[in-house]
């Protein structure tokens, strides 16, 4: 079978899983392409998403409205899809860690919402992504230590998040060489790869210690 026949035959709630994260990735994309005045040394993420920085970009209305859709869009897609986990496995542990996934999507479509503009409360919502979503990891890491097969990605899911929170400290404690932007991108693409490992596993039925495959 092609790749193109098994993404078709793919369940509706695993495509959401593997392409709702592109869209995120591709509108921040298109967003920065539109911004030649961004840096990732310099500048946050989010001030993509300001509405009126003019000095980012000559199209920054666009770019913003670009950027802050995708995070919503994004948001709103994995939220569906977390919940549909939520429902779908069978293991309380499990539950328990896809609570703080859902809350920090909420988090993310409150970043979309509330963009820099907002100030204080951009801000908050900011925080609130990047600190609950590590839980979640952490939680289904611990959780998934029982089970034999999964133990690597139990290791995994444990370790991964100190890399973001390592760099964060950094930031914040003023020794590190970047602004936002370069901790950002990483824990993004941290909590994604993290998030397709588990959505290839279970449609690869590996996951039938938590939930009906």
């Amino acid at each position: 079978m092609s790749l193109s026949e098994k993404i078709t035959n793919m369940p509706r709630y695993t495509k959401v899983g593997f392409f709702a994260p592109l869209i995120a990735l591709s509108t921040i994309t298109i967003a920065i392409l539109l911004a030649p005045g961004f840096d990732w040394i310099t500048n946050a993420l989010s001030d993509l998403g300001n509405y009126t920085t003019f000095f980012l970009s000559p199209y920054k209305l666009v770019s913003a409205i670009v950027f802050n859709s995708g995070l919503i869009v994004t948001g709103i897609l994995m939220m569906l899809y977390a919940i549909w986990f939520l429902k779908w496995t069978t293991d309380i542990p499990t539950k328990i860690g896809v609570i703080p996934l859902i809350i920090s999507l909420g988090f993310l479509i409150g970043i979309g919402v509330f963009s820099e503009n907002f100030g204080y409360l951009h801000y908050q919502v900011s925080v609130g992504f990047f600190l609950t979503f590590p839980f979640s990891m952490w939680i289904i890491g611990i959780g998934w230590l029982r089970f034999s097969s999964l133990r690597w990605f139990s290791v995994l899911s444990i370790i991964l998040p100190f890399i973001s929170v390592f760099m964060w400290v950094d930031y914040m404690g003023g020794t590190s060489i970047w602004q936002q932007a370069v901790p950002e991108i990483v824990t993004a693409l941290s909590a994604i790869v993290w998030l397709w490992i588990i959505n290839l596993m279970r449609y690869q039925r590996k996951l039938s210690m938590i939930g009906e495959v």
